[in-house]
């Protein structure tokens, strides 16, 4: 492999961790194509002769116009049960802000998980869910499925352990023994605020 080509191809790497998780296979795929291309001699111009921008930077623009575009929590228009939580927890709105691109009532994970374990982080991804769930129809729960399928685009899923890994974590849920929405437990609500402040940060204080 030419020794340029394989640098930029380390340097493509690098950036796509800066890229939300859900983009982050197409990204890949797009600049991964590019750098083959234009090694190939196969380069772009636009009808002035110009090369067309480089679809790293188009990804770089889009990610940042990401980022401007998120409206922010409004506490006001909150479901009741999301201020209760958020009150007896001390989650803050800026905490939420930063797990979430919000626009109106549509919530986007942008979190990462640090978790490396899988049966750890296929509980954190309930969590996270059941919040997610929260914020719209102010109901603390999670569908099993959608968990599995998140599980699987995290590369976190083990499928012969996914049921026995909600089962040895029971304490943090309701519902697991009937089908339907599983919802959070009291423990599942503290496991669910601390989770917050593991992946948002811990606002200091005055902030």
């Amino acid at each position: 492999m030419d020794a340029a080509l394989k640098t930029e191809i380390q340097e493509i790497v690098e950036l796509i961790k800066t890229v939300p998780e859900p983009l982050q296979l197409r990204a890949f795929e797009i600049l991964l194509q590019d750098a083959l291309d234009r090694a190939g001699g196969k380069k772009r111009f636009r009808e002035d002769g110009k090369e067309e921008r480089d679809e790293r930077e188009k990804t770089a623009d889009k990610d940042k116009k990401s980022e401007q575009d998120s409206e922010g929590l409004d506490p006001n228009t909150l479901p009741m049960r999301v201020k209760a939580f958020m009150k007896r927890t001390k989650v803050t709105a800026k905490q939420l802000e930063g797990l979430f691109h919000i626009e109106g009532k549509q919530y986007e994970p942008i979190w990462a998980l640090k978790a490396t374990k899988f049966s750890k982080a296929q509980i954190q991804i309930a969590l996270m869910q059941s919040l997610r769930r929260a914020l719209t129809s102010g109901e603390f729960s999670f569908d099993r499925e959608e968990v599995r399928i998140a599980c699987k685009e995290r590369g976190t899923l083990n499928e012969n352990n996914f049921k026995a890994n909600f089962q040895n974590s029971d304490k943090y849920f309701s519902g697991l023994e009937k089908d339907g929405l599983v919802s959070l437990t009291d423990d599942g609500m503290t496991a669910l605020a601390a989770l917050i402040t593991e992946l948002a940060g811990e606002e200091e204080d005055g902030k």
